[in-house]
């Protein structure tokens, strides 16, 4: 059964959802990658990017992350804000893995996005054709407020991987979207759709997720969503595995293991940090 059109999951939808800005904006940090490579990853084409300013973030996923520190998203909402609506606040990302690359912001503290969220980053993507990329604590995240990660760039892995529609009673999918699934040995379910739709769908999955950890990547008309067990796949990939690798970039803040990657090296790590396929 599915949702009524024109009407959000917890009731009537509310009003549109203000899109942030697309044009760029002069406190945005280029992205300017200290080397590139690229390689295919089940038979997919992505790129590799020695980016060591990375390894400058607070709160890496390593040996030395405590368990609990002062979040810094409200210092960052308030001191670096380029533009607010909505419960919403857009700022630059210090250090970017792709080309103007913004972060979108929950203004209240909360660790899941809330469909005011999803619409305005979905809305955003129809607007621009770029992508964006919700990485959460335990894969990848630095901070724990919900983010995503809005840039202008769209890479053609996920593109490029064969797909079949999603045979399964996992949720009720709103009107106006279907499911789908990524024919690859690891979990990847998507949406395609309307943006609404796709936003109630995006909430409807984060019900039905059985994991603590998720990765989701949007672009234009379509949202993938990757289910997460493990955040370092070490030693295959020897730091957090995020959405941008997911996307199709892979970051690596050391050279020795950048220049080292190997296809198969990829495939692994992916398998060890992801869930199996749904059947």
């Amino acid at each position: 059964m599915s949702a009524p059109r024109g009407s959000g999951i917890d009731g009537p939808m509310a009003a549109p959802i203000a899109v942030p800005p697309v044009e760029g904006h002069a406190a945005l940090v280029p992205f300017a990658p200290a080397a590139t490579r690229s390689l295919e990853v089940h038979g997919a084409p992505v790129s590799l990017v020695h980016v060591p300013d990375r390894r400058n973030r607070a709160n890496r996923a390593d040996d030395e992350r405590p368990a609990m520190a002062r979040s810094r998203a409200a210092r960052i909402v308030a001191n670096e804000a380029i533009w607010r609506s909505d419960g919403l606040a857009l700022t630059p990302n210090r250090y970017p893995f792709a080309s103007g690359q913004r972060l979108l912001w929950m203004a209240r503290p909360a660790r899941e996005p809330d469909g005011a969220l999803w619409r305005a980053a979905l809305g955003w993507v129809e607007r621009s054709g770029g992508s964006a990329l919700l990485n959460n604590i335990g894969a990848a995240a630095t901070i724990p407020r919900a983010h995503v990660h809005l840039v202008d760039e769209r890479l053609p892995f996920l593109d490029a991987l064969p797909e079949r529609p999603l045979r399964s009673d996992l949720i009720d999918a709103p009107d106006g979207c279907e499911l789908l699934c990524k024919d690859v040995p690891f979990c990847v379910v998507g949406v395609r759709g309307e943006v609404d739709a796709i936003a109630d769908a995006l909430l409807l999955l984060a019900d039905a997720r059985l994991t603590a950890t998720w990765n989701v990547v949007l672009t234009r008309g379509v949202a993938w969503i990757v289910p997460r067990r493990v955040e370092v796949p070490a030693p295959h990939f020897p730091q957090a595995l995020g959405a941008a690798e997911v996307w199709g970039r892979w970051c690596y803040v050391d050279e020795a293991p950048y220049a080292a990657a190997t296809g198969q090296d990829l495939e692994e790590a992916l398998r060890l940090a992801t869930m199996p396929a749904l059947a």
